[in-house]
């Protein structure tokens, strides 16, 4: 496959279950000093119905971490936890696998000599655990296909619905996408200002995705790692999971699905993400937290409401006038600053370049959405929040945001 040839990190996978069965499933959760969240999303997984559907999913752990001989740069004290702690959940695993009648598998990233290498984080063991899935599948069963096998993405302290694995999967398979998002809500937290501050980040999250879908950007998808599944096909057009990303890696996994083949979403079940703090990446949900309730940074603002009028605008030009020249696009728009940004990344030689290479309309729309891609379209709204319009307290925002034809108010 080419894929694994040029692009795969492979790891042997460990475990007692039956290695000969030709799984039509496969549930991916890296762990990183995880022992006392893991069993209970373990136990969220394996309540899951029908029982034939745990048969036919291989639920895979990637316990791994950083060799603090590699990378002195770590807190070494902190690091020597996370060693520890994946030490016994390497040591819980083996014990459950011979207790268990579900299929349980594990790759050991964490005991000395299988680290990761410096400067990796959670985008690799990700990585590692689908291409690990994938080869080893392929491997036992040649005439396996790879539109039908689906790759279920889950973080170590999540729970899921207990009908997940037959609902998502199947919706995804029905829908003949390539990736699916699947519903969720954040868990409770354990006090009333971890509640406010789990609660204001998820309207966050929703705020973002909704300004997206209203401004029609292809791009409208939540971007949760632990929310995600796709098919082993789509998994390998995307090219997988980035190796290098230390948080994000979803955010740039999704990005490649939707242009390759396609993301839908899946509305039936839920995913229970965790609303803890933490510290182990730079973003997303724990950081969030760790900002809110230890740092005292409980300004949960927004992006102004009038960027994603401007991305609407710019997105509506682009489909109605796809046979236009640069200079009637830009002149047409109804922001200046949307044209200083087309005109910073060369827009009209980039679209010049469309234009010849494609003859129909809708290709040449295709061909500026997969350029004016989910990362762009972030940058574009940062260069608006920077410029033009500095975020604002959720509460300020209007109801009427994302109407058919919103009131813009405000300086």
């Amino acid at each position: 496959m080419k894929y694994l040839n040029k692009r795969g990190v492979v790891r042997p996978l460990m475990g007692r279950f039956d290695r000969g069965r030709h799984y039509r499933q496969v549930l991916v959760i890296p762990a990183l000093a995880e022992a006392e969240y893991l069993p209970l999303t373990l136990q969220s997984i394996f309540c899951n119905e029908p029982e034939s559907i745990l048969n036919d999913t291989l639920v895979l752990v990637v316990v791994n971490n950083i060799s603090p001989k590699k990378d002195v740069s770590l807190n070494q004290g902190e690091l020597k936890t996370y060693i520890d702690d994946n030490a016994a959940t390497l040591q819980w695993l083996e014990t459950q696998s011979r207790s268990i009648s579900f299929p349980l598998a594990w790759i050991d990233a964490s005991s000395p000599g299988n680290e990761l290498p410096p400067r990796s984080g959670v985008g690799l063991a990700r990585k590692i655990g689908c291409d690990s899935a994938i080869e080893f599948l392929t491997r036992s069963n040649q005439t396996i296909n790879l539109r039908e096998l689906i790759i279920f993405s889950l973080d170590a302290d999540t729970l899921v619905s207990s009908n997940y694995l037959e609902t998502a999967g199947g919706e995804l398979r029905k829908n003949r996408c390539g990736g699916g998002i699947i519903f969720f809500t954040h868990q409770q937290a354990d006090t009333a200002d971890g509640q406010y501050a789990i609660d204001a980040y998820e309207k966050f999250l929703h705020y973002y995705v909704d300004g997206l879908r209203w401004a029609s950007s292809p791009y409208a998808f939540h971007t949760v790692g632990s929310c995600l599944c796709f098919t082993a096909e789509g998994y390998l057009r995307a090219n997988g999971f980035p190796a290098r990303c230390k948080a994000g890696e979803d955010f740039y996994f999704i990005n490649e699905l939707v242009k390759t083949s396609g993301v839908c979403e899946i509305r039936n079940t839920t995913v229970f993400p965790s609303a803890r703090i933490s510290r182990r990446v730079p973003f997303g949900t724990g950081r969030r937290m760790a900002d809110a309730l230890l740092n005292d940074k409980k300004d949960f603002s927004v992006y102004d409401f009038r960027v994603f009028d401007c991305l609407r605008d710019l997105l509506s030009t682009i489909s109605v006038h796809p046979h236009e020249k640069a200079a009637p696009i830009l002149s047409s728009l109804k922001y200046p600053v949307t044209r200083d940004f087309l005109e910073h990344r060369k827009f009209p030689v980039i679209w010049e370049r469309f234009q010849r290479q494609y003859k129909s309309a809708d290709a040449v729309v295709s061909a500026f959405h997969r350029w004016f891609d989910g990362f762009v379209t972030l940058k574009y709204i940062h260069c608006l929040t920077e410029n033009v319009w500095p975020r604002r307290p959720l509460e300020e925002i209007p109801a009427s945001a994302f109407s058919p034809e919103p009131q813009l108010r405000g300086g």
